[in-house]
């Protein structure tokens, strides 16, 4: 009886942590997801089962893994059909946290890759200059993900409407 009690909760704990989401995984997959199409496919099914209420962070990573979906898809419809989707998920999402500078980043990184054509750049100059404003009181994680990337996307510009 004590060892189906003791199995039943090792079993139970795993499986707990297993489904966790963990924010240092989920932006590490990002970082490599924009070159690997498996790395966005673990993005994606780490972030599904999302909500905004639940954990907002975790759902726009969601977003991002949909909009990084569509730089895979091959038909175009499905492939417009994602970045719509992803799109419309990460604006409502820094819609409600508007000062959230990792969202803002997530953004500018998407908008920083997406063609000119699609149209989605516009709020490039406006998040660059959120993040440079207020990542010193950022935590010191959130700096060592942002800075790197941010330094290399954003080499000075005043306009990136050229991009």
């Amino acid at each position: 009886m004590r060892l189906s009690v003791i199995l039943f909760l090792f079993v139970f704990f795993n499986e707990t942590l297993a489904q966790e989401f963990s924010l240092y995984d989920a932006r590490n997959l990002f970082v490599n997801a924009s070159d690997n199409e498996e790395m966005a496919n673990k993005l994606y099914e780490m972030t599904k089962n999302s909500s905004i209420e639940t954990n907002y962070k975790k759902y726009s990573y969601n977003a991002v893994a949909i909009l990084l979906s569509s730089k895979y898809t091959i038909n175009p419809f499905h492939k417009i059909k994602s970045f719509k989707k992803g799109k419309e998920k990460l604006e409502m999402v820094i819609h409600q946290f508007p000062n959230d500078i990792e969202l803002r980043f997530l953004r500018f990184c998407v908008q920083n890759d997406t063609p000119k054509i699609i149209n989605y750049k516009e709020n490039m100059q406006e998040d660059s200059q959120l993040i440079k404003n207020n990542i010193s009181k950022s935590s010191s994680e959130l700096q060592q993900f942002i800075l790197p990337i941010f330094k290399t996307l954003n080499d000075g510009r005043t306009s990136y409407s050229s991009r």
